[in-house]
């Protein structure tokens, strides 16, 4: 009898182990990705395969909401090879890396529901060499976030952000200064605008599964010099579908991309569409 009270003991102890060991939360976390790209308008010589790793730090994980005056940070960093590149660009390279950092910290509740918060937000996104066209991009956004989770039992996330940016990008791109004559300098774009987004998200509370749809807009409409202009579009729907546990995740996204500038630099719709599939382990 003793050793089954011991071994029950035990048990329980365990259980308890892990079960405490699920709850904590790691912010650290590594992915693998795969995917590809390729331009609307010439599909055939722009499609891009390849795969990458990243190294994440994420304070808060896909299902958590904003809590009240907490500093959020969510940071990740990309290698990424790829198998093909685009085909009549001379100086595209195969390899390409980009780094993103948001932070948020939600300094008011409204109506008194903390599942309803209005934060002050950072945001940094830059790439190199990493969007075909694009030999170097760079955003950085400054402004309020509103952030509202409705259901008790599955989750419905609504959020909305508003903000002033800078935004820089370099074209690499031959065919303008070979059919057209227009220099590096012309291609590049750098000035102040506006900046808009809108994130939906939906997690299924048994599961863990959730789907996501994401708008975001920038506007380039100061300090843009030669009257030049830049203005994009981004869409994004993914999927998160844990494997086991919510220590390990299988996401599945596409995503459009639409830009836009004073004037037609490369001679057909800068119209960019990705889908990609990933793994991401949090330690």
């Amino acid at each position: 009898m003793n050793k089954l009270t011991l071994g029950a003991t035990i048990a329980a102890l365990g259980l308890s182990f892990h079960m405490n060991a699920e709850e904590v939360s790691s912010p650290l976390a590594m992915s693998i990705i795969s995917g590809m790209e390729a331009y609307e308008d010439s599909p055939g010589s722009s499609l891009s395969k390849g795969a990458g790793i990243s190294l994440i730090w994420d304070d808060l994980r896909y299902d958590q909401t904003y809590k009240l005056n907490k500093n959020y940070f969510r940071a990740r960093g990309t290698y990424y090879y790829e198998k093909d590149s685009e085909k009549y660009d001379e100086d595209r390279y195969r390899d390409s890396m980009d780094f993103k950092l948001h932070y948020q910290r939600p300094f008011m509740s409204i109506n008194n529901d903390d599942d309803y918060t209005l934060s002050v937000i950072g945001h940094y996104a830059g790439h190199y060499n990493s969007q075909q066209l694009e030999e170097f991009e760079q955003l950085a956004v400054g402004g309020l976030a509103l952030n509202r989770r409705f259901g008790d039992t599955h989750h419905y996330d609504l959020g909305v952000t508003l903000g002033l940016a800078f935004s820089e990008e370099e074209k690499d791109d031959d065919w303008p200064r070979e059919s057209q004559g227009i220099s590096e300098e012309e291609l590049n774009r750098r000035g102040f605008g506006y900046y808009f987004e809108l994130n939906n998200s939906y997690t299924f509370s048994h599961t863990g599964v959730q789907i996501s749809l994401n708008y975001s807009r920038y506007d380039g409409l100061w300090k843009y010099e030669d009257n030049k202009s830049y203005t994009f579009n981004k869409v994004n729907f993914g999927v998160v579908i844990p494997l086991a546990n919510k220590n390990n995740l299988l996401h599945f996204a596409t995503e459009y991309i639409h830009r836009d500038s004073e004037q037609d630099l490369i001679g057909f719709d800068d119209i960019l569409y990705r889908v990609h599939a990933e793994y991401v382990h949090y330690f």
